[in-house]
């Protein structure tokens, strides 16, 4: 069912038998409300990546996206994307070469740095299994002397809440 922020603190006020009352002002709600919306999404999120079961209430967070792949203008040889605006959380991705062919599901290191990730033998970067990192609001991919070119992903975008100045519009997209 869909509430508005208005709708939605004056049920949280009946339910918690404080009706007429400043016990509960609308900030306060509206922070108790995102932070279990937040809540609710990690938790969902976990059964997504464990058991490839997406639920109803989460799936229309969840969108496809295509990033196309560059050089870096800084490091010859990597290759970087951008992330969404409204990026949250990486569900898939498939990376796609200049002959049509994609890597195989490589790990993608999350707020890792590029010496590291090089320096494990077991982590060399190559066509079918690539050195993904998650660095701020890029993806940067070495996948050897391979030239990646798309960036296919899944992922699960950040919801939009209302605000205080918004008493009338929906409490969560």
């Amino acid at each position: 069912m869909d509430y508005t922020l208005d709708e939605t603190a004056e049920k949280v006020r009946q339910l918690c038998d404080k009706m007429g009352s400043d016990y509960f002002p609308l900030p306060v709600i509206l922070n108790y409300f995102e932070t279990a919306s937040w809540n609710f999404i990690g938790e969902k999120l976990r059964i997504v990546e464990k058991t490839q079961e997406v639920t109803d209430d989460i799936r229309q967070l969840i969108v496809p996206g295509s990033l196309t792949i560059t050089e870096d203008p800084v490091e010859t040889g990597k290759y970087i994307t951008g992330i969404p605006v409204n990026y949250h959380r990486l569900i898939s991705y498939d990376i796609y070469y200049t002959d049509g062919s994609r890597c195989r599901r490589a790990d993608l290191i999350r707020h890792a740095e590029y010496s590291l990730a090089r320096t494990n033998p077991n982590k060399k970067p190559t066509k079918s299994y690539p050195i993904i990192l998650q660095e701020n609001n890029l993806f940067s991919i070495d996948a050897g002397v391979t030239i990646p070119t798309l960036m296919k992903i899944m992922y699960c975008k950040k919801p939009t809440f209302a605000t205080t100045g918004q008493p009338t519009t929906r409490i969560v997209n």
